[in-house]
């Protein structure tokens, strides 16, 4: 399991669309010990940007200062739209071969990102064993592009994936499952949902936000005040920045708010 305690610090934007930059080499992913040695976790019906790919404005900035300095709300949702949402559509295969065997593959080993388990292996594993989670469930708009989206897919047990299903993330009150830190049961409200454990919250979060400004899917206003404290608890690790960087190298463009998870700050309403 990796530990985390050293946050990073906020990455400068660029709001030029990522897919019209120079094509980059997939950055390589440290060892897991290079990342533990360094990770560590401390608690600390709207209208949407079109999801087009057609040509974007540039946002004026000021010298020295962020594309983003002094936008909120939908003028920030819309600009870091416009710098995200054109990337390379790799292909649902070649997503899964891309988690299992570079992106979250350390030394060898593959970990569920909700239990730990670890799977030893150098290809796509069998689905009965471990499968690939889409944070944002296919059944409520993860199709086509965002399908195969490695931004918003990580490995997990294969128990622990249908367990989650397509239900929401939220805090659990009444336990009916649980494994290593992360549960499955009814919130204060009485929903059925999941919540991850306290390593992953944060990723979940930022995962998130990421697809709801690339594809326009609002956040219901319940669902955003969890992801955005858990936004806070569980802050931007190595072992994030570095799977940032990664996944530009493969698909052409970043999670923006792993480069700066404080914009989430700026968005009242998803």
């Amino acid at each position: 399991m990796l530990l985390r305690s050293t946050t990073a610090a906020p990455r400068p934007l660029s709001l030029v669309p990522a897919a019209a930059s120079e094509a980059r080499r997939p950055t390589a992913l440290p060892s897991r010990a290079a990342l533990a040695s360094v990770d560590s976790f401390t608690p600390a019906a709207k209208a949407r940007p079109s999801t087009g790919t057609g040509s974007t404005t540039p946002v004026p900035t000021t010298p020295g200062g962020s594309p983003t300095d002094g936008l909120k709300d939908k003028a920030l949702i819309q600009a870091l739209h416009d710098a995200s949402a054109q990337h390379k559509d790799l292909g649902y295969n070649q997503a899964r071969k891309i988690i299992f065997t570079a992106l979250d593959n350390h030394d060898g080993k593959v970990e569920c990102v909700y239990t730990g388990r670890e799977l030893a292996t150098d290809k796509i594993p069998n689905s009965n064993d471990m499968n690939t989670e889409h944070s944002w469930p296919q059944s409520k708009g993860a199709t086509g592009a965002a399908k195969s989206d490695l931004h918003h897919l990580f490995p997990t047990d294969s128990k622990a994936n249908s367990i989650r299903g397509n239900y929401p993330f939220g805090v659990v009150k009444d336990v009916k499952w649980s494994q290593d830190g992360s549960k499955f049961g009814k919130d204060a409200n009485g929903q059925l949902v999941f919540e991850p454990r306290d390593e992953h919250k944060g990723n979940v979060a930022r995962a998130l936000f990421y697809f709801s400004t690339v594809y326009g899917k609002p956040i219901p206003a319940g669902d955003e005040a969890v992801l955005k404290q858990w936004n806070k608890l569980d802050q931007v690790d190595a072992a994030e920045v570095a799977r940032n960087d990664a996944i530009q190298g493969y698909q052409g463009n970043r999670n923006p708010f792993v480069d700066d998870a404080s914009l989430a700050d700026r968005i009242s309403d998803f």
